[in-house]
């Protein structure tokens, strides 16, 4: 006989059931970055359908149930992800997914992107922000961004202390996606003024501010 049982079916959870259950429940947004930027639910986490098994196990907890915004209709990809992570606690997924939640007249929220080509002209404009890079420390090490702010992902939630409050806070990764997670971290602890990179090195013009090998302005 199989070890384990069939796949759980979590609930279709319609808007008022999904907006009364959150309170309690941890809200995951699993669609791609460009899609949960210009709307989500206020207080979700953002982690894409297929970064699950790399990233939902440093921010998503296992004492709390899950209400899940995934891509499409189905969710058996992402619950499967979840299940062999340990998570088996589902509260629902909203059914209608997010435009079901705009034409119930439920607020959403969103953060603000730009390519890399920009984030490089705003610098060379000399535009006022803070810049936060959530790359790995092997990462900086190979090409880092002079300025830039270094807190590796996993470790942003111990250290959000670090990131001022009140002022423009721009996230830079490798692609977006990470960026994206933090964003949507510090999006739910209040910071409201953040903008996601999308794109990474590959992509970088900056005359005024050049990459460089790694060094002490990548600080921790």
């Amino acid at each position: 006989p199989p070890i384990l049982g069939p796949l759980p079916i979590p609930p279709s959870s319609s808007v008022d059931e999904f907006r009364q259950a959150a309170g309690q429940a941890q809200v995951l947004d699993t669609r791609s970055e460009v899609a949960f930027a210009p709307s989500h639910v206020p207080g979700a986490l953002f982690v894409w359908a297929e970064g699950l098994s790399s990233w939902a196990g440093w921010f998503v907890t296992y004492d709390r149930p899950l209400l899940l915004v995934p891509s499409g209709h189905d969710a058996s990809g992402v619950v499967r992800a979840l299940i062999r992570l340990g998570y088996d606690r589902f509260a629902g997924v909203l059914a209608g997914g997010m435009t079901a939640w705009h034409t119930s007249g439920e607020p959403s929220r969103k953060i603000n992107t730009m390519t890399v080509q920009e984030q490089c002209r705003r610098l060379d404009e000399g535009a006022e922000q803070w810049i936060l890079d959530v790359r790995s420390l092997e990462e900086v090490k190979h090409v880092a961004i002079p300025g830039a702010h270094h807190i590796h992902l996993p470790h942003l939630p111990d250290n959000l202390d670090k990131v001022p409050r009140g002022r423009p806070i721009v996230v830079f990764c490798g692609s977006g996606l990470r960026s994206m997670i933090a964003a949507s971290i510090l999006q739910r602890e209040g910071w409201d003024d953040l903008t996601v990179v999308l794109g990474g090195t590959a992509g970088w013009t900056s005359v005024s501010c050049p990459l460089i090998s790694g060094g002490p302005e990548a600080r921790q």
